[in-house]
This record gives C-alpha cells, structure tokens and sequence, in this order.
C-alpha cells in the first residue's frame, strides 16, 4: 500500500479530533450489500499511533465508517469494532496510544442511518515503529567533588524532545530516575550532591514529543572524588612555657590545599575548629601555666574535601608552675629577718622573696625580692613594732613561678632599755 505524506500524526490526531463522535451501533454487523465500500488511500505509522486517509464517499446514503482492528495480544487475530467516524465526509482516522514495534490488523466498512454497514474493505497489516535507539555516545567524567558529569552526542532524530537520565547504585539496584533533560541539544549534565569515595552507574534514555522513552544507553560507571587521608603522627609538646607545638606528617595528595585545626579543652567535649594553617607544624600560644588542651587536624583539598578527624585526639600541655618550695622559718635578730626554706623541684633556679609590709590597720606595701639563688636570705633594716609577712616562690629558668608558700609573720619588735 502506498504510503502518504502527511505533516504530522500530531497535525491528523487534530483535524481529526473533532470528527470522531462515535454514534450507536449495533454489536453485530448486519451487512446492506449496496453500500459503498471503503478504499484506503494509505496509511502512515509512528512509535504510538496510526493513520488512515480514504476517498471520502459520495453516496447520501453513507453517515460515517466503522474501524475494525484485532488485540495483538489475543491468540487470534479476530477483528472488533473499535470506533465509528461520524460523517461521511470525513477521510482520516488516527489511532493512538498503541505499543511500539507490534503488528495491528485493521479493515474499514461505511455506515447507514440504521447503522447498516457496507461489506469490509481490504484488510491492512501495519506495524508500529519500534522504539528508538538512545544516544550514540554517552559518557562520564569522574573523580569529581560530591558530583558526576555526564557527556553524551545529542539524537539526530527530531522526533526526540529531550531526555531521561537514570542513575544505580549498588545500594538501589533499581534504575532510578533522577533528570529529565528539556532540548535535544542539551549535551551534558552534572549529577550533585553525591557522596565521597562512591561508584554511581548511569544511563540515557532519548524521550520523544510522544513521551516515549528510546531503549537505555550503554552503562558508565563514575566514581566520586575520595576525600584527602587522615593526618598521621599528630603530636602535640607538654612541657614547653606558655605554649604548646602540634606537628603532624605531610599528606601526600598532589591538590593539598591546607590544614584545618580543632581544638577542645577536654578529650569527650566538642571539638571546635581554631585555625587554618599551610604548614605541618602549628605553635599555639598560651599565657596559663599548666593549661591541657587536646587537639585534632585534618587536610583540605583544593575541592574544600575534608579529610575525617582523628578517632583520638593528642594531648598537649604547657609547661606547669614549678613546685613550691618549703618554709623552714624565720629568725629575727638585731634588725634583721633570717628566712630560710627547702627547695622541692630541681628545675628551680632561684626564688622570689615575697615581703609585705604592714603600713596601717587597712594598709600594706608589697616588694618582691627576685633571683635569690640560696635557699635562704635576710630581710635587713627592719622597723620596730611593725608587723611583716615573708614568702617564698620557686622560679625556673623560663621564669615560671611557683605558687607562694604560706605567709610567715614576724615583728620587729622595740628592745627593751
């Protein structure tokens, strides 16, 4: 049968969209011999639909044409009445919503006013396009931050509208649909927010203006970007003044861009990021003596990926107060105080003299007496009948102090004539 060229399936399914009013019929056909018989000019086919053009009918007699086509799905290819064109005039009919690639058996009849029908035409065979085939290259671009490009040739078929990108995980074995891209030109699409360190698998499928999807493009695999390697051999000082040194080793990614540094005050609170830094060595200056502070360090990547923090953080400390020393006692003689004490931890150097001086009922001055070497000292000039306190600090060579022993008391007092 010869083919017709018609504009479009979308043009016919108009045309003829106002003329398929589908009047009452009988269920079986009862055949008047002397009606026209319907000649079919042609047909065209798509993925989904059918179209038929015949030589409209003259006879006053005709009111309009039954259509007859089997379900391919039953065992037989018997032929049902599936619609009644309403007019004679009429000349096309478009049946749609059919499946891909499958062979329909269609044959036409015109109709009376008692809806009598003419003997069938001659019975046609058409078979629906099957689907198309999806795009001829689809590819992918891995190793990307939290993310997958895809890459494909766009359809050269103008029936193709756009398409439908479907994503598998090992997680999700099933296809799952997660684009649609709107023009067939479009060319690449980039899949966000994935997870760090994952294989994702893709395919495209190409989907017409009929909404039909094509048959799936071969698989890619993508692998996500891994995030940078732990920080190994963190160490942090415990017995350097009023500061504590963190050194790590270097990590080895090639796109490093620096380090990140958390600290908390104890190993189970929360660990709050506290300085950005490009080196693998960090001094963090403290003014308490003795402060514990426990720290943990990571490496960032150009992408800003952040490697996972240290399961157990490293304690670092700043060097404590030296230990007190002892008070022996203080010996008062002539005018002078002899104090002496015990020295408790090597590392001091020399001691302070703490004197206070008690000026009034409400008032007092205070001196410090430093680098007393000797584990004694004398307090001269001392003033009759005045009240003074003494103490002792330990002082190591970085000048920390010890705290002060207890205050000894001693008065000077007036000698009697």
């Amino acid at each position: 049968m010869k083919q017709l060229f018609l504009p479009t399936l979308a043009a016919i399914s108009i045309l003829f969209s106002a003329c398929t009013q589908q009047p009452s019929a009988p269920k079986e056909p009862v055949i008047d011999p002397t009606l026209p018989k319907v000649s079919i000019n042609g047909h065209i086919e798509s993925m989904t639909s059918i179209a038929f053009e015949w030589k409209p009918l003259r006879d006053a007699r005709v009111k309009g044409y039954y259509v007859y086509r089997n379900n391919p799905q039953a065992a037989d290819e018997k032929l049902n009445r599936i619609h009644a064109v309403d007019g004679r005039f009429v000349s096309h009919y478009s049946d749609t919503a059919l499946q891909p690639n499958t062979t329909y058996i269609y044959r036409f009849s015109s109709f009376n006013e008692k809806m009598q029908e003419s003997e069938a035409s001659e019975t046609f065979r058409v078979t629906t396009h099957p689907v198309l085939e999806s795009v001829s290259f689809f590819d992918s671009i891995g190793n990307l931050p939290r993310m997958a490009k895809l890459i494909w040739r766009p359809h050269d078929n103008a029936l193709v509208k756009g398409y439908v990108l479907e994503r598998q995980t090992v997680e999700k074995p099933e296809w799952e649909q997660i684009a649609t891209i709107e023009h067939r030109l479009e060319a690449e699409y980039i899949d966000k927010k994935l997870d760090d360190n994952r294989v994702y698998k893709y395919r495209l499928r190409a989907l017409t203006y009929e909404g039909i999807k094509s048959t799936p493009s071969e698989v890619v695999k993508v692998s996500t970007k891994p995030l940078p390697k732990p920080v190994h051999n963190l160490q942090a000082s415990t017995q350097m003044p009023k500061k504590i040194i963190l050194k790590w080793d270097a990590n080895s990614e090639k796109d490093l861009d620096y380090y990140n540094i958390y600290r908390a005050s104890s190993s189970n609170k929360t660990y709050n990021y506290y300085v950005k830094l490009n080196e693998t060595e960090f001094t963090d200056e403290i003014s308490k003596d003795g402060a514990n502070y426990y720290y943990k360090v990571s490496a960032v990547d150009k992408d800003g990926l952040e490697s996972p923090l240290q399961s157990t953080p490293v304690h670092g400390s700043t060097l404590g107060k030296p230990q007190m020393p002892t008070f022996i006692d203080a010996v008062v003689k002539d005018s002078s105080a002899v104090l002496r004490w015990k020295s408790n931890d090597p590392r001091t150097h020399s001691y302070t003299l703490i004197k206070t001086t008690k000026e009034s009922w409400i008032s007092s001055k205070t001196q410090e007496i430093t680098g007393i070497k000797g584990t004694s000292y004398a307090a001269k000039d001392l003033q009759p009948d005045v009240q003074y306190k003494f103490q002792i600090m330990a002082v190591d060579v970085n000048s920390i102090a010890s705290e002060p022993t207890a205050p000894a008391d001693v008065l000077f007092s007036t000698p009697s004539k």
